[in-house]
């Protein structure tokens, strides 16, 4: 069973805004991707970005859950060398598990 390591989130503000700068933008009606694509096979960055538009708190925080058990789950049908950035779009907090898996 795959496992999502302290390693392979973004964490800090630099490295958020060094992918948004050179990225690829992937986006449907719930979600944005912001890709970062890299020669480095190993790299495998993932993270999430939200809003206080999307809602309160604890609707923020599911959502994020959600989104990180998807990738830990989908991660290893991608292959290596890649920085991701996920952006919820207005009204996916009200979505369910499997509408977000889709959209993913």
């Amino acid at each position: 069973m795959p496992r999502f390591l302290k390693s392979e989130r973004l964490k800090q503000s630099k490295e958020f805004k060094a992918v948004f700068q050179q990225c690829r933008k992937l986006e449907d009606r719930s979600l944005a991707f912001y890709v970062q694509f890299s020669e480095d096979a190993g790299l495998r960055k993932f993270g999430v970005s939200l809003s206080r538009a999307l809602g309160k708190a604890y609707l923020r925080n599911r959502l994020k859950r959600r989104l990180r058990e998807i990738y830990r789950v989908e991660k290893e049908t991608f292959r290596g060398g890649y920085q991701v950035i996920l952006v919820p779009r207005r009204g996916s907090a009200g979505r369910t598990f499997d509408e977000l898996k889709e959209s993913f």
